[in-house]
């Protein structure tokens, strides 16, 4: 059995934690070491259990933990060449990110995503024929990110910003553009019109992940992606607390 627990999803700090009874990775630590630890605890682990650090890029809501729970509980970091160059902190216990990993009975596949950092990927994770999708960062959908999301159980995908919000909110025009822009943020449209491709009858659950507090809400969001996909009962929101445990 895979399961899997967003530990926080946003702009304060990102971390989803995946289990079998073999293995236990995370997928980014954008939380203090502290939170992390305690999160961890908090769903039936401790920390030294977790065997690997892997990293979708290099912004600090993604790894902000990432150099003490290396240094104090020697969990091995991984993260591509590309990321590893923009990370400024020394990670001592470093390991680079490959195409295609293994994790005791875990299977984890990297692809890349279109967002402004130095190699940006999301990531597949397949246990005994089951699939999970990860991908928290995405400026526009792309063939990709499609094929990855194809046939996944579970999907925990961005559904950052409403336009409108986002288009009349606080944000100086410079930082809007970025978001709207091609290596920005998928907006709550967008990632409807991507699910309403690839869910099917098997999909288990889509957790929407990394909501802007400022141009978004957790009810517009969830009843956008309905618009697209004609049913909210598979739908789960992500965000600042760690949310509930799905089994597949």
């Amino acid at each position: 059995m895979l399961r899997i627990k967003n530990l926080a999803s946003g702009s304060s700090g990102n971390s989803t934690l995946l289990r079998t009874e073999e293995s236990a990775v995370l997928i980014d630590a954008g939380l203090s070491a502290l939170q992390i630890r305690r999160r961890v605890e908090d769903s039936g682990l401790e920390i030294e259990d977790i065997d690997a650090i892997l990293i979708s890029h290099e912004h600090i809501d993604h790894i902000r933990g990432i150099k003490r729970l290396s240094e104090r509980y020697g969990i091995k970091v991984y993260a591509n060449e590309g990321t590893w160059r923009g990370i400024k902190e020394n990670i001592e216990n470093r390991g680079l990110l490959e195409y295609k990993m293994k994790f005791g009975d875990l299977r984890v596949e990297s692809f890349p995503v279109p967002h402004d950092a130095n190699d940006p990927v999301g990531f597949k994770i397949a246990h005994e024929g089951n699939k999970a999708v990860i991908v928290t960062d995405i400026g526009h959908p792309t063939s990709y990110l499609l094929d990855a999301l194809r046939d996944s159980l579970v999907t925990i995908i961005e559904s950052n910003h409403d336009m409108e919000m986002l288009k009349n909110g606080p944000y100086p025009y410079y930082l809007k553009q970025r978001i709207l822009g091609p290596e920005g943020h998928l907006s709550n449209d967008d990632c409807g019109k991507v699910l309403a491709e690839v869910i099917n009858e098997d999909t288990v659950a889509v957790m929407l992940a990394h909501l802007s507090e400022k141009n978004n809400t957790p009810e517009l969001a969830k009843r956008t992606v309905k618009r697209h996909i004609g049913d909210d009962s598979r739908i789960m929101l992500t965000g600042r607390e760690a949310g509930p445990e799905i089994r597949i």
